[in-house]
């Protein structure tokens, strides 16, 4: 019997690039949301630079 503790793998940190975030923000405020698809799909990791964009999203009250 072992008492070691399994260890979590470590996930590679992707390196966001905020001006690919804002210009995905910025398509989504001018309501083309294709463009921003188009935007984030063509980084290494779509999902994190899509959260990264919703920093830049204008909300109207």
């Amino acid at each position: 019997m072992t008492w070691s503790r399994r260890r979590p793998k470590t996930t590679p940190t992707v390196a966001v690039d905020l001006g690919v975030a804002r210009r995905a923000a910025e398509a989504v405020n001018r309501g083309d949301v294709d463009e921003a698809d188009r935007i984030v799909n063509a980084t290494t990791d779509p999902q994190a630079h899509a959260f990264a964009a919703f920093r830049f999203i204008d909300v109207e009250d």
